[in-house]
């Protein structure tokens, strides 16, 4: 199973392959799975004091906000004080309410340049996303639902890893996927690699309350908003995803 990998805000192609690197390893062990890595079309400059954080230029954004939003808050300034509110649906309401940048011009230009990567280095069977980019992989899931309605197009990726994701932005852009209020559901087999010390869980399982449940995945690797790497974590993952591969291919082990 082939997938294409998209890495997390401020993140690149380089970065990513270090942090994917001890699950790579373990699914390429046994031929189970490759990895295509791509990174955001857009080069950005990290929030002031985080340079450190998101390691060293260049760095990258699947979704940025528009110029004539710039006296808009990007997203990201927001989570520094994530709110936590009763339910994930409540929390991703209210952290998107107030002074939020547009950025639905930008979320097309990368669904474009997607496309564009599946066409000429695909075929793909999955997507794998951290963070921004498992937010843009579940759009591009649901855009191609749209598309598969309303033009008959045959969607590219049968299923998909979501590491510490956010949820979807709809297919028409204009506001997130909330199971609370919207009845589009990602209908591949799912599986969501969170930390259940993540500050920002909550945009995890808003996202994971608009997979499919009886084909979606939780495993929880017990930490913060990061990428296990533990030894004996990373081989639990391995099996997971594996079983995974096997539903996808009706039940039929590929290796």
């Amino acid at each position: 199973m082939r997938f294409l990998c998209l890495p997390g805000a401020f993140g690149s192609i380089e970065k990513f392959k270090v942090q994917l690197a001890p699950l790579v390893n373990e699914l390429e062990s046994d031929k189970s799975a490759e990895f295509h890595f791509v990174q955001g079309p857009y080069e950005v400059d990290p929030p002031k004091g985080y340079e450190e954080f998101f390691g060293g230029a260049p760095y990258y954004r699947f979704i940025v906000a528009e110029g004539d939003q710039a006296d808009k808050v990007d997203v990201l300034e927001r989570i520094r004080d994530f709110p936590q509110l009763e339910t994930p649906e409540m929390t991703m309401r209210e952290l998107m309410t107030y002074g939020i940048a547009r950025t639905d011009k930008s979320a097309a230009y990368t669904l474009r340049y997607l496309y564009n990567i599946v066409e000429k280095e695909g075929p793909f069977d999955g997507i794998v996303g951290y963070s921004e980019g498992a937010t843009i992989a579940a759009t591009l899931l649901l855009h191609e639902q749209m598309l598969h309605e309303e033009y008959g197009r045959i969607p590219t990726f049968k299923c998909a890893l979501f590491f510490g994701g956010w949820p979807p932005v709809k297919p028409t852009l204009d506001g997130l996927v909330l199971s609370d209020e919207s009845d589009l559901m990602i209908d591949v087999p799912t599986c969501h690699i969170i930390g259940s010390l993540d500050p920002y869980l909550h945009g995890n399982m808003a996202l994971y309350n608009v997979c499919d449940p009886d084909s979606a995945y939780i495993f929880d690797h017990a930490k913060g908003h990061t990428l296990p790497r533990d030894k004996k974590m990373v081989k639990e993952l391995g099996d997971t995803v594996r079983k995974m591969i096997v539903e996808v291919n009706g039940g039929v082990s590929p290796y």
